[in-house]
């Protein structure tokens, strides 16, 4: 008997084995496709290894489509017409593909006025296409202005330096980022100016500054405040200022909100925002890290480094991706900030870069343009990633039922994905399965959505054993007050005993 429990004992131990390294390598033969390290953050925020959300399928150079090298792409925008625009900034032209980067279909090199005079490009940097107007604005860098045109190259405006005693009169007009509302105005990022994004109206007149970030309140900056408050005005002139970081990109979302990014190393705040009409920022209080949660080292490249993010796009769905130029990754959100996947890398390999400068998407791909290789590297969406998707636009579209069993899936892939254990702990909340939601709950470190939870698990018990309580109540109260009588009976007794042994 103790042989067959014996025995019994090594098949158990042989299986759970064969199980765990089946396991081991289902989860290699995802993530070794990439040359970096895939990872994502766990409920007590540590870098942990993952599943991969994307995988580098190619990258697009000039040379594929048949248009000459690129020279430093610095942006790429996709229309309404899912064509893509790319800013060819080194070789001063507007590059249009199709939408699978296969095919030129215009290059855009000279542009006309209405007279038929030809202008051109000189070292542009960024391009927005209007859905609404089909007009196309171009962050012409050193040539000062913002061209305005139509698919054909007509120029229709140009936005040049304000003559407005709210811009400085000796600084340049520097434009490196553009887009347009759907009223028309217009909101350009200087690269000189950190009081906020340009704004105009559709005629192009000078409207102020938008969406400017604040000035973070580190102990210098409250030094400075408190010293300024009790100096003189020599000694205050003299003094350094706190100036907030300057917008360095931005994108515009379905619904009319403007989404801007910082790429400073020193600015905690603000680093992403999300900015109603009025230039309030709607992520100031969800808590947010953007990028890595603390400076990381990388073995691939043997230096540490901190998150910038230097560009940003807000997907069809409402995903969230934003572009780190000091690690060359992509970090990738949902509507509501809760971080979803991480990939590429610095480095010669495909997936990798050497300084990025922008990122697109279309469906499942997201197309991010490096300015030194010259290239840009499409990232196709994997089985993992697409799961992940699904579930999250039911759960972020209140379907949280409907999102239980892809969270499920989630986890088959992925095991300490925080954002499947918040999901399963809601619906099944819903469900009124509320000892399951505590336990999901419980595994993402979730306190808020535990105590709802256990309110609910309250309740629900109580309301399940109200007569039970009730009798024991009862009965505790009833033999609460025969004790209390009984006892004071005791007390009597013994005092009277007390004074009679004493006559």
């Amino acid at each position: 008997m103790v042989f067959v429990q014996q025995k019994l004992k090594k098949l158990v131990v042989s299986a759970l084995a064969g199980m765990m390294t089946a396991v081991f390598s289902m989860n290699l033969a995802v993530s070794a496709e990439e040359h970096y390290d895939v990872y994502n953050y766990d409920r007590w925020s540590e870098a942990i290894p993952s599943q991969a959300g994307y995988l580098a399928s190619h990258s697009v150079s000039g040379l594929d489509l048949g248009i000459g090298d690129f020279s430093k792409p610095s942006d790429i925008f996709r229309d309404a017409y899912d064509q893509f625009f790319i800013v060819d900034t080194g070789n001063n032209r507007i590059v249009v593909t199709n939408s699978d980067l296969t095919e030129a279909v215009t290059i855009m090199e000279e542009f006309y006025y209405e007279d038929g005079t030809a202008t051109t490009l000189k070292d542009p940097e960024g391009i927005y296409v209007s859905p609404e107007t089909d007009l196309i604005y171009i962050a012409d860098y050193n040539n000062s202005r913002v061209l305005v045109c139509d698919y054909e190259g007509n120029v229709t405006m140009e936005i040049t330096k304000p003559e407005s005693d709210l811009f400085s009169q000796e600084l340049t007009f520097l434009p490196q980022r553009v887009l347009a509302d759907k009223a028309g105005n217009v909101y350009v990022v200087l690269g000189n100016i950190t009081t906020g994004a340009a704004m105009f109206n559709s005629d192009g007149e000078f409207q102020g500054y938008y969406g400017a970030n604040t000035v973070e309140a580190t102990s210098q900056v409250i030094i400075n405040h408190f010293w300024n408050l009790i100096s003189t005005e020599k000694m205050r002139s003299k003094s350094s200022r706190s100036v907030p970081t300057g917008i360095t990109s931005f994108d515009l979302d379905d619904e009319g909100f403007i989404y801007t990014c910082t790429q400073s190393t020193s600015q905690k705040t603000d680093t992403v925002k999300k900015l109603n009409p009025a230039g309030k920022n709607l992520f100031s209080n969800i808590g947010v890290t953007w990028g890595d949660f603390e400076s990381l080292y990388d073995v691939s490249t043997n230096r540490s480094y901190q998150s910038m993010i230097c560009d940003i796009e807000v997907a069809d769905d409402g995903n969230i991706n934003c572009l780190d130029l000091t690690s060359g990754r992509v970090f990738q959100y949902d509507k509501e900030g809760n971080l979803l996947f991480i990939f590429g890398s610095t480095s010669e390999q495909l997936g990798g870069f050497t300084e990025v400068s922008a990122i697109e998407s279309i469906g499942g791909k997201i197309m991010v343009a490096d300015s030194r290789k010259n290239y840009i590297t499409v990232f196709e969406e994997t089985d993992f990633g697409s799961i992940v998707h699904e579930a999250t636009n039911l759960y972020n579209g209140g379907y949280y039922e409907e999102a239980l069993d892809p969270w499920y899936k989630v986890l088959q892939y992925d095991g300490n994905y925080r954002r499947a254990f918040l999901g399963i702990s809601a619906a099944l909340l819903v469900e009124g399965d509320y000892e399951g939601s505590m336990k999901y709950a419980k595994l993402a470190d979730s306190p808020y959505r535990y105590n709802r939870a256990f309110e609910g698990w309250r309740t629900e018990f109580l309301s399940a054993h109200l007569t039970e309580i009730t009798i024991i109540i009862s009965v505790m109260a009833v033999g609460g007050i025969v004790l209390y009588f009984y006892l004071k009976k005791r007390r009597k007794t013994a005092k009277s005993r007390e004074e009679a042994e004493k006559v």
